[in-house]
């Protein structure tokens, strides 16, 4: 019996390792697709206008992107533990109390991200028949992105507290050491 328990939760976490790995590699690929398609859209506007036929439509396709881009990036920032922290009162802590701030810190962010999904459906449901200015568009594709955004911000805030409860202690890695 117990070695069929344990059995069961290697296979949900082999499962759960699979899907978070197949997560990151969606989130990866969207930032290059939509890094290139920024660049394309930047690259026909300054081409355009050189050529004296401005293209109206590609301003508002790189904002646009850019905003995404923005969000995925926060994604995958969050993913690799990558965002800017300000250490020098953490670290002087005792583990305890460290850790303790790391689920008050973490606990903040979910409550932050929570806020953001809360008020990104009413940005949506008030854009969602304002017809864009230069796409075919409704202006609500700008705000989609956001109630994404923070279920994953959710997601990994989650993770991270139940790291620290584990007693998993991670070391931030030095800017631009990280793999792609």
């Amino acid at each position: 019996m117990t070695a069929y328990f344990i059995e069961v939760v290697v296979n949900e976490a082999d499962a759960l390792k699979s899907l978070l790995h197949l997560s990151d590699r969606i989130v990866r690929y969207a930032a290059v697709a939509l890094l290139l398609s920024l660049l394309v859209a930047v690259l026909l506007g300054v081409l355009s206008r050189q050529l004296n036929a401005p293209l109206a439509w590609t301003d508002e396709l790189a904002q646009y992107l850019l905003v995404w881009t923005g969000f995925v990036g926060w994604i995958i920032a969050a993913r690799r533990r990558s965002h800017i922290r300000i250490t020098v009162f953490a670290d002087k802590l005792p583990e305890g109390a460290g850790r303790v701030l790391e689920i008050v810190t973490q606990a903040a962010i979910i409550v932050f991200a929570a806020v953001l999904i809360r008020y990104s459906y009413g940005l949506i449901e008030r854009n969602w028949d304002v017809e864009s200015i230069a796409l075919p568009v409704s202006s609500a594709a700008l705000y989609i992105v956001m109630p994404l955004a923070g279920l994953a911000l959710i997601l990994q805030a989650a993770a991270e507290i139940a790291d620290v409860v584990a007693g998993r202690r991670f070391t931030a890695p030095e800017p631009g050491s990280q793999p792609l």
